[in-house]
């Protein structure tokens, strides 16, 4: 059975949370052996199938939790991914291009870890010298 045959008589506008329930019915598949199969909790079956993504544990990745779904059950993952854009708002940009951003830490750290081996490799060198003076001057007063 293909993946049209199974749209055959869905309405126009389908989420695709009842994309995927209507395949995976329509395939003999139970939600246990498809959270089983995609190595998914049992709950995430459910929650994709009534399009509530945000209950997600990571809602970031709902969009990649559709699109394994749909491949495991031969889907088309274009159909049922255009569906998904449909149903859940993209994240707006910013208009200005992002140009007034605030730097992430991670794009800070470079310097930081610079300036810590600065300090460390000198107070090694002065540690080193201290040493070294000690035992010179020993030497010279007979100590």
């Amino acid at each position: 059975m293909g993946s049209n045959e199974v749209f055959a008589d869905a309405p126009a506008r389908v989420s695709p949370g009842a994309m995927l329930q209507a395949a995976r019915e329509a395939r003999g598949h139970s939600p246990l052996d498809v959270s089983q199969r995609l190595n998914w909790l049992p709950e995430y079956v459910a929650l994709i199938e009534r399009d509530e993504f945000q209950r997600l544990r990571r809602p970031a990745f709902a969009r990649g939790y559709v699109r394994a779904y749909a491949r495991m059950l031969g889907l088309d993952e274009t159909i049922v991914l255009a569906a998904y854009d449909e149903v859940v708002p993209t994240p707006a940009t910013p208009a200005d291009g992002g140009g007034n951003r605030r730097p992430l830490p991670l794009q800070r750290t470079g310097l930081g870890i610079l300036l810590g081996l600065g300090v460390l490799g000198l107070l090694v060198l002065g540690l080193w010298w201290a040493q070294s003076g000690e035992s010179a001057t020993g030497s010279v007063f007979g100590g």
